[in-house]
């Protein structure tokens, strides 16, 4: 029977849909893995462990976390929560403060930033400003003064329920529910302001405003709204919102979900549309055979405009009344969660929250495309509720995309777009991710355990230095004793003293006795880490051996600077241990020392599959730069 041996060096196309097993055709098929969890797919080709997730501080509820930039050197991490937004810097509580935002309405929030500003938006809300003050724990949260807000006659009517005279001063109707708070009604001809109004009255009215006297009218005349405030408590506020072109742009409102307004230029609170010239405020609306309501604008190349029912930009620059032309590019439509630039294309997720697009301009075509960023590996997309990227770092030279699912796991991209780069792979913990924001270079997460039997929020931060989650690694004195653990209190824990792995242990009181001194010491909860390869394959004289019945032989494994590595195979279920360590002089009483090189594991048994599955169940550093397999077939 003949061998053969396949060489897998490149891992970029990341972990591959089920429904994939059998496309040998593809590329990608040669490229990616069957399985990739908690692994992070490096841009040269392997697959390391991913990060630990270092605890920073205990949340104390559910939380949407975002970033706020006060200048290139003073960044926070700003948690919102039911009625409040914590502020943390460094991981580090320096202000609370006090809001109106329910949770729900939290969860569909919209926040744009211009230099120290930070504007909220929210259909049920007036648009706000968050304003750092002169310290870390000065802030400051209002309503935004909106000047010359547009107006739109909404044309809602209802009847009289009664016959009014000339005098009267309340008008009584069936319903005033969809009308203002004030304003004018229209009843035949004539117009009647009013101050205020109950639900089936309007008070307050003064008569004949736009004739010399008021007259009688029937019961069950039509009464009949005017212009009014395109945005207010009864007509709902902006729900998106983004700076362009020295414009604050606004889009959608809740009974004008597909209207686009820009300020005026350099003036960002002021939507005055004026006589129409260049500086003026801009109101318009997508003119399109369906409703679009605006989920998301998105700042880049051109101003994208993002909507229920497809995708838009605008093809003109500069933008003004005269000349703003919006075009409709893809009809995928796009959820409410705020799509991420990255590696020079608009990652959005679509409406039916199943797929990541890749919204990017073709020269080839001239036209914007939104190709499916997530075709080859759906099944990790799982109704994403939270997406943000890290762009690359002095550590990473690649782009990773973070998406949090709403089972709590997280999909991960790898992509460097020109180097044809573009792998997922999978991260689970031990409790659930909920929001993840990139700070700098810095990536949080706000994470939902239970600990102890109990459930708490942690805010925690991806540590390339860690290798468990919601630890603590501290450089203490040589001593057996480690404090500052009251946030594990009770719960079993991982623990690496001096890079040795150590017995497991739980946290009383804040801390933990090792068995014997550590100096730099990291305990937190566990996680493991399994790569799986694509069944072996190969085209012999006869066909395909993807089917047949093959005798694993080899496996040679290309590790760097890695640690507690097993190996199994389809055939060899049984996990075998790479060895680690040679005899000779110096070996015991030390520390392993993380292995670089070769490492080869004979494992025998016949198998049609033929995968391979990698694995990692201590908290020990793990690169695999490539893998060989070697079957008789």
């Amino acid at each position: 029977m003949p061998r053969l041996r396949t060489l897998q060096t490149n891992f970029n196309a990341g972990v591959l849909d089920p429904r994939l097993a059998a496309r040998t055709d593809l590329k990608s098929y040669y490229q990616g893995a069957d399985t990739g969890k908690n692994v992070l797919a490096l841009p040269q080709g392997g697959l390391k462990r991913r990060p630990g997730m270092a605890y920073q501080a205990t949340l104390g509820a559910e939380s949407r976390l975002f970033t706020f930039s006060f200048n290139v050197e003073q960044t926070y991490v700003m948690a919102f929560q039911n009625e409040a937004i914590k502020v943390y810097k460094d991981g580090v509580l320096q202000a609370t403060v006090s809001t109106s935002y329910t949770l729900a309405q939290v969860k569909a929030l919209n926040v744009t930033q211009s230099a120290d500003t930070m504007i909220i938006v929210h259909e049920d809300h007036n648009p706000a400003k968050l304003v750092r003050g002169s310290a870390h724990t000065a802030w400051t949260l209002s309503d935004i003064t909106l000047s010359n807000i547009p107006s739109f006659d909404f044309a809602y009517t209802n009847q009289l329920n009664g016959a009014i005279n000339a005098s009267v001063t309340t008008v009584t109707v069936d319903s005033t529910a969809l009308f203002p708070t004030a304003g004018i009604i229209l009843i035949g001809s004539e117009q009647i302001s009013y101050s205020g109004k109950s639900s089936t009255q309007f008070t307050g009215c003064s008569r004949a405003q736009n004739s010399t006297s008021a007259t009688s009218h029937n019961d069950d005349a039509i009464v009949t709204s005017t212009s009014e405030n395109v945005w207010s408590d009864t007509r709902g506020w902006p729900k998106t919102a983004a700076f362009f072109q020295q414009r604050l742009w606004f889009g959608g409102s809740k009974n004008r979900p597909q209207t686009l307004w820009g300020s005026q230029i350099g003036l960002f609170f002021n939507f005055n549309v004026g006589s129409a010239s260049a500086d003026d405020a801009i109101d318009v609306t997508l003119d399109t055979n369906q409703i679009n309501g605006i989920t998301a604008l998105m700042p880049s190349r051109h101003l994208q405009i993002f909507t229920t029912g497809g995708e838009f930009f605008i093809d003109v620059s500069p933008i003004t009344p005269a000349t703003i032309a919006i075009k409709n590019q893809t009809q995928f439509g796009s959820s409410t969660i705020p799509p991420v630039n990255i590696d020079g294309a608009t990652l959005f997720l679509d409406f039916s929250k199943s797929a990541i697009r890749e919204f990017l301009f073709s020269w080839d075509e001239d036209a914007y495309t939104a190709n499916s960023a997530t075709l080859l590996a759906a099944h990790l997309i799982t109704t994403p509720v939270d997406v943000d990227a890290l762009r690359g770092t002095a550590n990473e030279n690649a782009n990773y995309v973070y998406v949090v699912n709403s089972d709590g796991t997280m999909a991960v991209l790898n992509t460097l777009r020109y180097q044809q780069v573009a792998g997922w792979t999978k991260w689970e913990t031990t409790g659930e991710i909920q929001s993840v924001t990139v700070e700098t270079t810095n990536v949080y997460f706000a994470v939902k355990r239970t600990i102890n039997s109990a459930t708490v929020y942690f805010l925690e931060k991806a540590d390339d230095n860690t290798f468990t989650d919601a630890n603590k690694l501290q450089t203490q004195s040589a001593s057996t004793t480690v404090a500052n653990l009251a946030h594990l209190n009770g719960q079993a824990c991982r623990v690496r003293a001096d890079s040795s792995v150590m017995s497991n242990a739980t946290p009383s009181s804040g801390s933990i006795t090792l068995a014997r001194n550590g100096t730099t010491v990291e305990v937190g909860l566990d996680f493991d880490l399994t790569i799986t390869t694509m069944p072996v394959t190969s085209d012999f004289s006869n066909g395909s051996i993807l089917t047949e019945k093959k005798r694993l032989i080899r496996i040679v494994a290309d590790l760097y600077e890695s640690l507690g590595v097993l190996v199994k195979t389809t055939a060899h279920t049984v996990n075998v241990t790479v060895p680690e360590r040679k005899f000779g002089e110096d070996i015991l009483d030390v520390a392993p020392t993380s292995f670089t090189g070769i490492k080869e594991v004979y494992l025998s048994g016949w198998d049609r599959l033929a995968q391979v599955t990698i694995s990692q169940t201590d908290p020990q550093p793990f690169t695999l730069l490539g893998l060989v397999v070697e079957v008789e077939a």
